[in-house]
């Protein structure tokens, strides 16, 4: 009876071992799936841009320009279509947002290296010409309108359209 006893207790607790190591291996893996899924689920933070690849991004806006510019020594028009001054548009927003980020980074060198968006723009004179007349063209309906108005109401005020 002795003997009888002492393997049922011998199986009791090597059973209650096997159930140990299962539940401790077990909370082990939940703890690394857990740790995954929290890295996972976290906002990547956005790589801080240095100053080399915020210089790229600026030259291939300016080389998009520069290329508009060629292709309107080639094609000698008198307008640009409204892609090329959407186009002209996001190249201005992103050649300024890369000399602000330049700037905020202390990394601006200014003239000979660095240009503003105007000095940009002045160098590229059919490029240049053919936008300014575009941005004329659609404030002056407004001009016009005002110009009636005022004349209806007798009011000689002018206003400054705004500036892209």
């Amino acid at each position: 009876m002795d003997t009888a006893l002492l393997v049922v207790i011998l199986l009791l607790m090597l059973l209650l071992i096997c159930f140990l190591l299962f539940y401790f291996f077990t909370q082990q893996s939940l703890r690394d799936i857990t740790a995954r899924l929290n890295m996972a689920l976290q906002p990547h933070p956005v790589p801080k841009k240095n100053s080399e690849s915020i210089r790229r991004d600026r030259a291939i806006a300016h080389d998009q320009l520069v290329l508009m510019e060629a292709d309107l020594t080639n094609n000698p028009r008198d307008d640009l279509t409204a892609e090329e001054l959407a186009s002209v548009d996001q190249i201005s927003k992103s050649i300024r947002i890369s000399i602000a980020e330049l700037k905020k980074l202390g990394d601006w060198m200014g003239l000979p290296f660095d240009f503003e968006w105007a000095d940009i723009l002045a160098r590229v004179p059919k490029v240049n010409a053919l936008y300014r007349k575009a941005i004329a063209m659609e404030t002056e309906p407004e001009r016009q309108a005002l110009a009636v108005e005022n004349q209806q109401t007798g009011s000689s005020t002018t206003t400054i359209s705004p500036r892209r």
